[in-house]
């Protein structure tokens, strides 16, 4: 298998010195895949990839471990260190600026015009929205925006989380695809945390599923016993 982009070996995450949240989580991301993370609420997916990368220097948590980018252990990540290193983050919350208009926010970010274009091409929704502000756009508008921001930095790993949180099925479905897209045909490397089960499971390469802190399952999707993760772990009736 090809060398990973991302690899992270023996992460723990906690807060305010409590019990970890997260506890020895690994993961090796290869260019052109897709590993989604799935888990109930309260699982420890978020924590993970803000362990992962370094927001948590800015809140009560503290995490330890390795994180290495194309085979070189980053000291002390932070957001800017991994996005300069090309590891890019889509977070849950705080994600676009609610009063600036969507093209406004793309030009900010943007270093040439050509990117700009090649990601409003890649999303026509937001080349169509460009004139309106973000606060006026739907949920799966925004996290359109989010991502092509993220993108404007040309990272060469994703991370992604919690994409579906608040959006119809219908919504979920277009945007997983999209993540699907940009690993085959970007060759990025993506690790998704999500609850929404099926749609994911339907994009997946590899799956880890969480459990009070820790991956309890985990592999490619096609030696995965799907049936009994959904019974045992996320129930039978995860969305």
């Amino acid at each position: 298998m090809t060398a990973p982009v991302l690899s992270v070996r023996g992460l723990t995450v906690s807060y305010d010195g409590g019990a970890p949240a997260v506890s020895g989580y690994d993961v090796d991301l290869p260019p052109g895949t897709l590993t989604v993370v799935l888990g109930r609420n309260g699982a420890g997916k978020t924590s993970t990839l803000r362990g992962i990368t370094g927001f948590l220097s800015h809140e009560s948590g503290a995490s330890s471990g390795t994180v290495a980018v194309q085979g070189v252990v980053v000291r002390r990540p932070s957001p800017l260190r991994l996005s300069r290193l090309g590891v890019g983050l889509v977070s849950e919350r705080d994600k676009v600026f609610a009063n600036m208009g969507v093209g406004e926010q793309l030009r900010l970010v943007a270093d040439r015009k050509a990117d700009l274009d090649e990601v409003c091409a890649f999303f026509p929704r937001l080349e169509e929205r460009r004139d309106v502000r973000a606060g006026l756009l739907s949920g799966g508008e925004r996290q359109m925006l989010a991502t092509a921001l993220v993108l404007l930095r040309r990272p060469k790993a994703l991370l992604v989380d919690e994409l579906s949180l608040g959006l119809a099925p219908g919504v979920v479905g277009e945007l997983v695809g999209y993540l699907r897209r940009l690993a085959d045909e970007r060759g990025l490397a993506i690790l998704a945390a999500d609850q929404s089960v099926h749609a994911m499971l339907g994009v997946a390469d590899f799956v880890q599923v969480m459990d009070s802190g820790a991956v309890v399952a985990s592999g490619p999707l096609a030696d995965l016993d799907v049936d009994a993760v959904l019974d045992t772990y996320l129930g039978r009736n995860g969305r």
